[in-house]
């Protein structure tokens, strides 16, 4: 179990370290070291979306000045229900094409500017990111990259970009712990392994901020466009969540 522990708590760190930067990507990460160690089945998306609720509020309270908050309104009003869809429809869902879907989706999206999601009206664009986030996540854990297309839009700068988007998962982290909370996941059963991996994610994320500082405006779009690529091919070729 210590060694366990010791390994959680350095793959939440990094995994905030890359999200600090990027706004994503380390959510992913955490969720397919989670499985690389070991971490069983019925607790790894629960625990994942505590620890990573923590992550995105700290990263929120470090960038709070930059939040855009009408995205964030719409996302969350739509987003509210469709974890209820979620758990209807994880017992039948073809997991390896649904990731498939989703990495052709993101690649799309990601490199197709003039027709991508964030060329969409700003309300049409959260509106079904909420509605791809909310029912997803209890479904795959992870779905940062899923919705970060939404977030490259030209009216959002980097630290628009990281600050809204963490409000947005957060909120998508928090549903979805009231929802595994209502078929009986326990939470309090796993703080051993949560209260470390949650103070490594707010060390990580302000390094993640000192490092996104440095990093100019086009080159942060690049790298985002760069790491949203890699995961969808990810998703596409056997992906993070099987």
């Amino acid at each position: 179990m210590p060694m366990l522990i010791a390994g959680l708590t350095l793959a939440a760190g990094i995994g905030a370290t890359i999200s600090g930067v990027v706004g994503m990507a380390g959510g992913t990460f955490l969720l397919a070291m989670m499985i690389v160690l070991g971490v069983s089945a019925p607790v790894l998306i629960p625990l994942h979306a505590a620890v990573q609720l923590a992550s995105n509020c700290t990263r929120v309270y470090a960038h709070r000045e930059h939040i855009r908050w009408r995205p964030f309104l719409t996302l969350a009003l739509v987003a509210t229900p469709c974890p209820i869809v979620g758990l209807q429809i994880a017992a039948w869902i073809d997991f390896e094409l649904t990731k498939q879907l989703m990495g052709v989706i993101i690649l799309y999206a990601a490199w197709a500017p003039k027709r991508s999601a964030a060329a969409l009206p700003e309300t049409a664009s959260f509106t079904i990111a909420g509605l791809l986030g909310g029912t997803l996540g209890v479904v795959v854990g992870a779905v940062g990259p899923l919705i970060a297309p939404f977030f490259l839009r030209p009216d959002m700068n980097k630290t628009n970009i990281i600050a809204t988007k963490a409000l947005c998962q957060a909120y998508l982290h928090i549903i979805k712990i009231v929802a595994f909370s209502t078929v009986g996941f326990v939470f309090a059963e796993q703080w051993q392994k949560f209260l470390p991996m949650a103070a490594a994610t707010i060390v990580g994320t302000y390094i993640g901020k000192w490092l996104l500082q440095h990093l100019k405006e086009n080159r942060f779009r690049l790298l985002y466009k760069v790491i949203l690529s890699a995961l969808a091919l990810r998703l596409i070729l056997g992906g993070f969540f099987s």
